[in-house]
């Protein structure tokens, strides 16, 4: 077993050590299928030529030749064979705690960072739902891509379900689980709650969804885009007595009779219970015409910011003095995070609590390609984990199905 760690280490620190290069914003752009497996391709050669010698040098030659036999017989299967190897790696390095700034030269969190720019080929598609793109696939290659993509979103959601259904923490620890994108469920010994959470837009075919109603106490939406909320299952909460937060804008979709509804226009600076289980706190903000709101939530002990995907950073600025009271601060990838985070940590926490910082919204499937913005992104650009100037809070990046267990 040690002798086959060290292997798929070795093989995941060459395979991944180099970032691809595009011209995107966000690191990836549209492209052929071949393209795609050409550029995998170069990928590797390119971090091979560091290891001549080591023994990971002909894992990646095997690993490469592997690819190009499949490749010949079966084009695409490349993107299943990527996704694969990823749940293998992240089930031997699950999430941990790490400080990117100062912690670049440790191994383990090298190798998670790696495993997870690795998922990106797979998931940078030109998007198949929106029509005005450029590039438009054929019918071949968006098949493949769905089948890949939709086995790895079953796959993680088994995941997800299978942590929920062991026992809740004891004492004050929290469990934070990732479903998708920016959906997140946060569980401590005395509540379970849910936010944004989405069923990757009909691709999980509903499978949980009323289990999942049971095992929350309340769900949250910060705004009303279709990746953020799942209709039946905030039907399925009220129905069942439980809590639904959600912007006006969402209030349509709830018809179900019962529950407990908290429909906001404006801001709660105030404290308001949620399912006796929960405090809230929320701002309201916007970019464009869709409300969006700006959650500080208590659950037990522990104070938790979501800004969704869709709000003004003007008006976040305004909630900061909020967020100096919270534990865990959640905000999208392509934000702009040392600047969240420098104005978010300052000033000091005066308990000398540790905060953390959590991902959202990266890989996210029905996003057109500049939308979908990637691990690439958050790890290489200075504008995401990558800025050496910046001293970062505790940081668990967890992809889709993973989870860990924070403690005070």
């Amino acid at each position: 077993m040690r002798k086959r760690h060290l292997t798929l280490f070795l093989s995941a620190a060459l395979v991944l050590s180099i970032p691809a290069q595009s011209a995107s914003p966000y690191g990836w752009d549209a492209a052929s299928n071949e393209a795609l497996f050409r550029s995998l391709l170069t990928y590797l050669r390119t971090v091979q030529t560091d290891w001549v010698g080591e023994p990971a040098y002909y894992q990646v030659q095997d690993l490469m030749t592997e690819l190009e036999l499949s490749f010949r017989a079966k084009p695409y299967a490349w993107m299943g064979q990527v996704h694969d190897f990823c749940n293998r790696m992240e089930s031997l390095y699950p999430p941990t705690l790490s400080h990117p700034a100062v912690g670049t030269e440790d191994r383990y969190e090298k190798i998670r960072r790696n495993i997870l720019r690795l998922r990106d080929y797979p998931m940078h598609q030109v998007s198949v739902t929106n029509g005005t793109e450029a590039f438009l696939p054929p019918t071949a290659q968006v098949k493949a891509f769905t089948a890949a993509n939709k086995a790895w979103l079953q796959l993680k959601r088994k995941a997800f379900f299978d942590f929920l259904r062991t026992p809740r923490p004891s004492g004050d620890e929290l469990q934070v689980v990732k479903l998708y994108s920016s959906g997140y469920v946060f569980r401590t010994k005395d509540a379970c709650i849910g936010i944004d959470i989405c069923y990757a837009e009909g691709l999980y075919d509903g499978e949980g969804r009323e289990e999942l109603a049971d095992m929350l106490d309340a769900v949250y939406v910060t705004h009303a885009h279709g990746d953020h909320y799942d209709i039946p299952l905030l039907n399925l909460m009220l129905q069942k007595g439980k809590a639904v937060v959600a912007p006006h804008t969402m209030e349509r979709h709830l018809t179900a009779a019962g529950g407990e509804r908290h429909i906001w226009n404006t801001h709660h600076l105030e404290p308001v219970p949620v399912a006796g289980r929960a405090r809230t706190q929320a701002y309201m903000s916007a970019q464009g015409t869709e409300p969006c709101l700006l959650y500080l939530i208590q659950v037990g002990s522990w104070r938790l910011v979501h800004v969704g995907d869709n709000s003004s950073h003007d008006n976040e600025a305004k909630f900061y003095p909020n967020y100096e009271q919270a534990d865990i601060l959640l905000s999208p990838i392509f934000q702009g995070l040392p600047n969240f985070l420098k104005n978010t940590l300052s000033p000091l926490n005066p308990k000398g609590i540790d905060r953390f910082y959590m991902n959202i919204h990266e890989n996210e499937w029905h996003h057109t390609i500049d939308g979908r913005v990637s691990y690439q992104f958050l790890y290489s650009s200075t504008s995401g984990l990558a800025n050496p100037s910046v001293a970062y809070p505790g940081t668990a990046i967890l992809d889709c199905g993973e989870h860990i267990t924070l403690s005070k």
